[in-house]
């Protein structure tokens, strides 16, 4: 690679006038420049607003919460390139370059996290040191419980080593398909499944850590075992619908003939079933909670139904489950490009509402209480809570809870930021797909997969 800078966007070579005419991206540069362009620029309003009224929090809150949802795309990404390697899948060769493209992208991922990690202070409550120190006032006996892993040293730690591992993944795997349309050997294809099949633990071992350390740690009194599982659901649905929107975008723009109505309906269907899985991991989440029924750990749940937020939680229900299943269930629907195209537009919409509904409740306000009650602090919080039967403990947190947690509003600011960074993460993607085949043309399985149809 003549500049390593570049591995940042692409971490092939531009294979040029090598693609033959019926693969090769014909746009021209404002497919690319456009959403770049107005990404910058609704990132930087969408900052200068949140600043300029003096609100750093938030701005940091909504930039986290954009960050997280393009890192949760790839991640869905990655996985579903690997499983269809690992499956030796066939019916989804003509459409796989893209994913692969999005799953290329941690590298930059990596660099766009700059800003979380100067900002730590403000999202994670958990880097306060005072929390740590029994003398303190602030002391807070949880919180200090987790110091072994919740410190800001191994937090850095983990985000090189996960960052490390998913951008290998993401780039071999995308090096090695783009190869094989120039070089086509069996080689590649068990290189690529091999690679899959420690990939998939791995990722999925990060992604349940990642989860709970950049959503789940900004609460760090709540934790949930299922958090994990709920991440991967939100990411892998994006990534549906992120790739199923690009693919009918360039078919309808002349590009990519190979990938048919046969394709795009199969991904209507992995849609549709990752709503509906969505939702089952959301619901088993929250009934675990609501029948243990103990006040330490319903807070979270307490946050998010109250103040407003309980709006958002129904929307959340009706919007990003019953709604998109009732759209998504006739095949007609799945057949019909501008039906499946606005489908997945509406639900990457919602995913971002899930994250803004996950992180934003935990970006506190001022209060005349103390410092630990208001932070999140298990002095006083916890200690009121466990004075009290569970019944009586839950309305007092609730009250109580209520005058700190920030309310929702019109979230014109971080719906700036999150589109503005969206706006740079698919332009960036769509400049690393048109520097090679739209197709893995060279796959054993490519011939297979034009045939294609559905049952």
């Amino acid at each position: 690679m003549a500049n390593p800078l570049s591995y940042f966007f692409d971490p092939v070579d531009a294979e040029g006038d090598h693609v033959p005419a019926r693969y090769r991206f014909t746009g021209d540069q404002r497919w690319w420049l456009v959403p770049i362009a107005v990404g910058l620029a609704l990132l930087a309003l969408g900052g200068v607003v949140g600043l300029a009224s003096g609100d750093t929090p938030r701005v940091l809150f909504a930039y986290l919460i954009a960050w997280t949802f393009c890192l949760s795309v790839s991640i869905g990404a990655l996985f579903f390139v690997m499983i269809q390697h690992i499956t030796k899948a066939r019916w989804s060769t003509t459409i796989r370059r893209i994913p692969e493209g999005l799953a290329a992208s941690f590298p930059l991922i990596a660099l766009a996290g700059i800003p979380v990690l100067l900002g730590m202070h403000d999202l994670f409550h958990w880097t306060h040191h005072e929390l740590f120190d029994p003398a303190s006032p602030d002391y807070d006996s949880i919180i200090a419980g987790k110091k072994a892993y919740l410190n800001v040293p191994f937090f850095l730690v983990r985000y090189v080593l996960y960052f490390g591992v998913l951008s290998w993944l993401g780039s071999r795997l995308y090096a090695i398909s783009v190869r094989n349309d120039r070089e086509p050997s069996i080689e590649n294809t068990l290189e690529l499944r091999k690679i899959s099949a420690y990939g998939i633990p791995l990722a999925a071992v990060i992604t349940a850590f990642a989860g709970y350390d950049y959503l789940m740690s900004t609460d760090p009194h709540w934790f949930s075992t299922m958090f994990g599982v709920y991440f991967f659901a939100g990411g892998w649905l994006a990534a549906l619908c992120l790739v199923t929107f690009l693919a009918l975008l360039l078919k309808r723009a002349g590009m990519l003939p190979e990938v048919t109505t046969e394709h795009t309906q199969d991904m209507g269907k992995f849609m549709m079933a990752f709503v509906i899985f969505w939702t089952y991991i959301a619901f088993s989440q929250y009934m675990l909670y609501w029948y243990a029924n103990l006040p330490e750990e319903i807070v979270w749940f307490h946050k998010r139904f109250e103040g407003g937020w309980e709006t958002v939680a129904w929307a959340l229900l009706l919007f990003h489950f019953v709604l998109p299943l009732l759209i998504l269930l006739p095949r007609a629907t799945k057949r019909i490009a501008p039906a499946l195209a606005t489908m997945a537009v509406w639900l990457l919409v919602m995913h971002w509402v899930d994250l803004w509904w996950i992180a934003m409740p935990s970006m506190h306000v001022a209060s005349e209480v103390g410092h630990a009650a208001v932070l999140g602090g298990g002095g006083e919080l916890l200690a009121s809570l466990q004075a009290v039967p569970p019944a009586e403990a839950i309305g007092e947190a609730t009250t109580g809870m209520a005058l700190h947690v920030v309310e929702p509003h019109l979230p014109l600011v971080e719906m700036g930021i999150w589109l503005g960074l969206f706006g740079l993460y698919v332009g960036v993607a769509l400049l690393r797909l048109g520097r090679h085949a739209l197709t893995p043309y060279g796959d054993p399985t490519f011939t297979d997969s034009l045939r294609f149809e559905n049952v």
